[in-house]
């Protein structure tokens, strides 16, 4: 694993070189689909191939409430979508046809307004590959010339062209941020430039020189950029998702040669999230698309059985543990419990509810602050208790039961 960095925090994970033990996730199987976008309270976007005949693939939206849902395709008279972006307004983006073997047009779609064309910028097809909180898309559109560029949709100024590099023919737009700040490449010459777009400045390039082009996949809201750059004899590449936390997810070859799902965090250590699952599941990780601020991560997976490819959702654990401030203590004296309540690639909860327990015994609640919780009693009797802290877990993370801590109670 290489980090690179530069003004604009650029971040590129070219292969699997080192793995460590660290987060542990549950996972959810969301579908016999391909995962490609999840939004900060876990709902996924994607592609899978429908059961008529003949095949197709359709755009997928997912909830852990709503279940799966097929999000047809424009006009419902298309044989053909995929769904590359959402938000937690639950606005999705990708591309669809209007009848079988036209042209893709970018969508926006929603629960309200359903499947809205966003058009092109003059060429027969396009794209839109993210959605901010804003409604505002980014994507690419073919040209009248032949070209392609990337744009920024709004709904009030419709398709906007981010323009190319001086030298250059082409570009596309990969992610955007809730700023409206574009990630993605263009041209110049024979070669490919990761770039960002914003408003104020215009098309730039990251400036990073590479044989075989570079590319931005993903942009979160400090403006720090994921993507890849390859100088390799073959020029093949890994593409990667990025949260605000810095973690990127992305695909990659393991010592064994095989391919599977990586995760790389700010320590700088890189893992195989394979290695991170219970390892009874009956899934192998081959490629991890999006991370959200959560930590939660959207995969593709092949059973290990090989029957079928699936699209996985994979959620931080949440660790629960329990500290007395007197241990020993005497009956009658104020002892304070706190819990803390935290994984390694999620933020601290605050809000959620934890319960402390003296064996069955409820002994009170109280709700979390930035991941502790505390609880103040002077009603211990004499001898030895059970102490437990149970957090009941939200729309996001499961419910976690903290080690037994004796409490020793003494006359």
């Amino acid at each position: 694993m290489k980090c690179y960095s530069s003004v604009v925090s650029v971040y590129i994970v070219l292969f699997l070189s080192s793995l460590a033990a660290g987060q542990s996730y549950s996972v959810a199987n969301v579908g016999t689909a391909s995962p490609r976008a999840i939004d900060s309270d876990g709902n996924v976007a994607g592609v899978f191939e429908t059961s008529k005949k003949p095949r197709q693939t359709h755009a997928f939206y997912w909830t852990k409430k709503g279940g799966f849902q097929d999000l047809g395709t424009l006009g419902g008279n298309g044989d053909d979508s995929a769904a590359f972006g959402i938000n937690a307004s639950g606005q999705v983006v990708g591309q669809a046809n209007s009848s079988p073997g036209a042209p893709d047009q970018a969508f926006l779609w929603s629960a309200r307004s359903g499947m809205v064309d966003l058009g092109n910028l003059g060429g027969p097809s396009s794209v839109a590959n993210a959605v901010n909180e804003s409604g505002e898309v980014a994507g690419q559109s073919d040209l009248s010339s032949g070209f392609t560029n990337g744009f920024l949709w709004t709904s009030g100024g419709g398709l906007q062209s981010i323009g190319i590099l001086q030298g250059g023919q082409q570009s596309g737009a990969n992610a955007i941020n809730a700023s409206g700040q574009i990630a993605g490449w263009a041209n110049v010459n024979s070669n490919d430039d990761a770039i960002i777009w914003t408003a104020d400045a215009g098309l730039m390039s990251l400036g990073i020189t590479a044989r075989c082009g570079a590319t931005a996949f993903g942009i979160n809201d400090s403006a720090e950029v994921v993507g890849w750059f390859n100088n390799s004899p073959g020029c093949t590449f890994t593409s990667h998702g990025l949260n605000s936390a810095g973690q990127i997810v992305g695909t990659g070859d393991s010592p064994t040669s095989s391919t599977v799902a990586l995760l790389w965090t700010a320590d700088g250590v890189l893992q195989d999230l394979n290695t991170l699952i219970p390892s009874k599941s009956t899934r192998t990780l081959i490629s991890a698309n999006a991370i959200n601020d959560a930590g939660q991560i959207v995969a593709d997976a092949n059973a290990k059985n090989g029957a079928g490819h699936y699209a996985v959702l994979l959620t931080p654990i949440m660790n629960t543990l329990l500290g007395s401030s007197e241990n020993p203590s005497q009956a009658g004296q104020t002892v304070t419990f706190a819990a803390t309540v935290q994984s390694i690639a999620g933020p601290p909860p605050s809000g959620e509810q934890v319960n402390f327990f003296s064996g069955a015994t409820l002994l009170g609640g109280a709700p979390l602050v930035q991941g502790v919780a505390s609880f103040t009693t002077s009603t211990l009797v004499t001898g030895t208790h059970k102490i437990v802290a149970i957090y009941e877990g939200d729309a996001i993370y499961a419910s976690s039961k903290s080690p037994i801590l004796a409490q020793v109670v003494t006359k």
